[in-house]
């Protein structure tokens, strides 16, 4: 793997827990678990919910398909707005939408008059809403924490997340599992929780725009941001494999209730344990990354980019459900470390009034993987699900090596920009 070149005092080893004592980080993060919680308690009873409409999983996926077609479109604009406006505005306003499209999910519900399209239209209302949220998010917490904290500070970001695909799930599964609870306290619930996010994000400093930065027209400022990336070979590197791998690994996620109710007759209850189980091994993932230097970080990428198309191979194959159960943990944990380590390399490694349109593009990664979605959960109606799901672990590992034996043989170095 080609080594990082980084400033003096990079590698020293960090505490797990160091971005907590800077009082606007507790608050970010607390905000951001707010909303995480609501978001994952959210997937597990749209997802059960878009099985009992939709019947299939090509339903599965056209939901997923809404999400990454508005967030392909909407992602790049995301990162231009957090390079460009008050980091905090983006943060109240894009959470305010999630609560919103949330209380309309549980309304429905209440009056008994939900149909498939509403969560179509959900689903791509709320991409709106993460376009413009995580770019902001991921920017604003470097500013607050600096340069040397970034490793660390986005592993407990992703702790929030990964703890939320814990309690989550399990809290939908006991909504879901009580008759008189089911979807409709499921989404209040969650448009609660987002609510709660947004008070937290009022109260943060207005996260203003770097002051040094060239005034551009936005889509100036957007072509900008590429052709940055494009022009800093680790950067590009980064994002390049981050992109790949997310749009062809990250849609199992999909088609969990299929995994669960086709392969084991398990339903939704099945589907909140399997979404349980990979999220425990997201946290243990988690809380290993939250330690890793950024010297560190382009191993940590590779290797869990392998075990990634691994456990999903495993996961395709996986004939009980207690070893699909398995293939969760493996599945779970290595998406958390990919991902976190995505983001770490990527700001990192680029200039402070890019962080936003960077991580914008690292964020088309999951536009992309919402809209291969549908296309996959048609081929596994075609194909069978267990095949499709080898075959996305099967790709997965070509696109992890290949960029391996490409950075080896070129030894391109990942330099820190300063």
């Amino acid at each position: 793997m080609a080594t990082t070149n980084l400033p003096g005092g990079e590698d020293d080893k960090i505490s797990t827990l160091a971005s907590f004592k800077i009082p606007a980080f507790r608050i970010i993060w607390a905000g951001t678990f707010l909303y995480y919680l609501a978001i994952f308690s959210g997937i597990v009873a749209r997802g059960a919910l878009a099985k009992e409409l939709g019947g299939d999983n090509s339903a599965l996926g056209l939901v997923t398909l809404a999400f990454g077609a508005v967030s392909l479109f909407m992602t790049p604009i995301g990162g231009v707005l957090a390079d460009r406006i008050k980091k905090r505005t983006i943060l109240v306003f894009s959470t305010l939408l999630l609560s919103v499209t949330s209380l309309g999910l549980a309304l429905t519900e209440l009056w008994n008059v939900t149909e498939f399209w509403m969560l179509v239209v959900v689903s791509a209302m709320q991409a709106v809403a993460f376009s413009t949220l995580v770019p902001a998010r991921m920017a604003f917490t470097v500013d607050i924490v600096g340069p040397k904290l970034i490793p660390n500070a986005i592993a407990l970001a992703q702790l929030s997340m990964n703890s939320n695909r814990v309690i989550g799930p399990a809290l939908a599964g006991v909504f879901l599992g009580v008759a008189w609870l089911g979807f409709t306290a499921v989404y209040f619930f969650s448009a609660a929780l987002s609510l709660l996010s947004v008070l937290c994000f009022t109260i943060l400093g207005p996260g203003e725009p770097n002051a040094n930065r060239p005034r551009r027209a936005p889509l100036a400022e957007m072509r900008d941001g590429v052709a940055y990336a494009r022009s800093v070979p680790s950067v590009r590197l980064v994002i390049l494999l981050a992109i790949g791998v997310t749009m062809v690994g990250f849609p199992y996620i999909a088609f969990l209730p299929s995994v669960s109710e086709d392969f084991y007759d398990r339903g939704p209850e099945g589907f909140a344990l399997l979404s349980l189980i990979g999220a425990c091994g997201a946290l243990v993932a988690g809380v290993l990354v939250a330690r890793t230097t950024l010297a560190a970080g382009p191993r940590v990428q590779v290797l869990s980019g392998v075990i990634l198309g691994l456990g999903l191979a495993f996961m395709g194959w996986a004939p009980t459900f207690a070893l699909a159960l398995v293939a969760s943990v493996v599945v779970g944990g290595s998406t958390a470390a990919f991902q976190s380590m995505n983001a770490t390399l990527a700001l990192s490694l680029s200039e402070s009034e890019f962080h936003g349109r960077v991580q914008s593009l690292l964020g088309l990664g999951f536009s992309a993987f919402g809209l291969i979605s549908y296309p996959l959960g048609i081929l596994a109606d075609a194909i069978g699900l267990r095949t499709t799901l080898v075959g996305m672990g099967a790709t997965t590992l070509v696109l992890v090596l290949g960029a391996e034996v490409v950075w080896s043989r070129d030894r391109t170095p990942l330099t820190a920009v300063g």
